[in-house]
C-alpha cells in the first residue's frame, strides 16, 4: 500500500510539472511578415493630410505628420512581426477575403489596420487604401486613398 501511495504521488508530481511547463511551440514566437508586393516606402498626401508607411520583410512604419508639416509622435508607430514588444507581437497581417488581392496590414491590438493592394494609378505603381470614415450620419461609408512609392 506504501509503495503504491508513493507511486501514485509520484505520478501526480510529474504530471503537474508536465502540465506547468509550456510546450515547445508555444515558446517559438511566429514570426509575422508582409507580403512582398506591398513592401517599401509609401506616402499619400493632399492639401491637409501625409501619411507615410514604411514596409520591411519583418515592420511597419506608420509616420503621420501635422498640417504644419512636422511628424506627429504621438500618433506615429512602428509594429514588429519578428520580436515580441512587451509581451505581443505587434504586427498583425492577413489575406483580406471579402476583397481579392487586398491584404489587411496594422497592429495586432488595434483598429489601426490598412486595407491594400498593390495597383497602377494614374501610370504609376500604388497601394490602394481602402478606410472607413468613420461619420457618425454614415457609420458604412467607406473611401479609397492611393499611396505612392517614394524612391
Amino acid at each position: 500500500m506504501k509503495k503504491f501511495r508513493t507511486l501514485l504521488i509520484m505520478l501526480l508530481v510529474a504530471l503537474s510539472f508536465g502540465a506547468a511547463l509550456p510546450t515547445a511551440t508555444a515558446l517559438a514566437a511566429k514570426h509575422v511578415t508582409t507580403p512582398k508586393s506591398v513592401r517599401g516606402t509609401w506616402v499619400a498626401k493632399s492639401k491637409h493630410f501625409k501619411r507615410r508607411l514604411k514596409m520591411t520583410k519583418y515592420t511597419l512604419t506608420v509616420t503621420k505628420y501635422k498640417k504644419n508639416g512636422h511628424v506627429d509622435k504621438a500618433a506615429s508607430y512602428k509594429a514588429y512581426g519578428n520580436k515580441k514588444v512587451r509581451g505581443l507581437i505587434g504586427l498583425h497581417v492577413i489575406k483580406y477575403k471579402e476583397r481579392k488581392g487586398y491584404w489587411l496590414v496594422g497592429l495586432s491590438q488595434s483598429d489601426d489596420s490598412y486595407m491594400v493592394k498593390k495597383v497602377k494609378h494614374n501610370g504609376k505603381v500604388a497601394l490602394r487604401n481602402y478606410y472607413s470614415t468613420f461619420n457618425p450620419k454614415h457609420p458604412t461609408e467607406v473611401k479609397v486613398r492611393y499611396y505612392y512609392r517614394v524612391k
